[in-house]
């Protein structure tokens, strides 16, 4: 498809679901710091609750920062998208240890987001798209 002499090409539907899914993170990563701001100020800032609030920020940040950056199609905006959610899915294996809170249905359901959106942006058609 050309558009005034310039070459278009539309994004695939594998890119629109990854793209949704990070959207979607992004609007519950704002849920969490909001939540964090407010069990930091009920806890009266505490170490644990701080280190939570902070690392819940910068996952935020660098989500909004991929979203951003997302129509450029650099590799480098699709390679930043499969580390933050391989990091995420990393996070939810290493967390039992530490929180004896969750149980295996919920890390079950928590690590099917990454691994789909992982796949999603794995798809040789979405690799195309972002190396053009």
């Amino acid at each position: 498809m050309t558009t005034q002499g310039v070459n278009v090409h539309p994004m695939p539907v594998t890119a629109h679901i990854a793209r949704f899914i990070l959207t979607l993170q992004l609007g519950v990563g704002f849920g969490v710091i909001a939540l964090g701001i407010f069990a930091s100020i009920g806890s009266g800032f505490t170490g644990p609750y701080l280190l939570l609030l902070l690392a819940s920020a910068a996952g935020t940040a660098l989500l909004w920062l991929l979203l951003a950056h997302w129509p450029s199609r650099k590799k480098s905006v699709r390679w930043g998208a499969i580390a933050i959610q391989a990091a995420s899915f990393a996070l939810l294996l290493a967390l039992p240890p530490l929180d004896g809170g969750i149980d295996s249905y919920s890390r079950l359901i928590g690590s099917v987001v990454p691994v789909a959106t992982i796949i999603l942006l794995a798809v040789p058609s979405t690799g195309r798209w972002f190396d053009r």
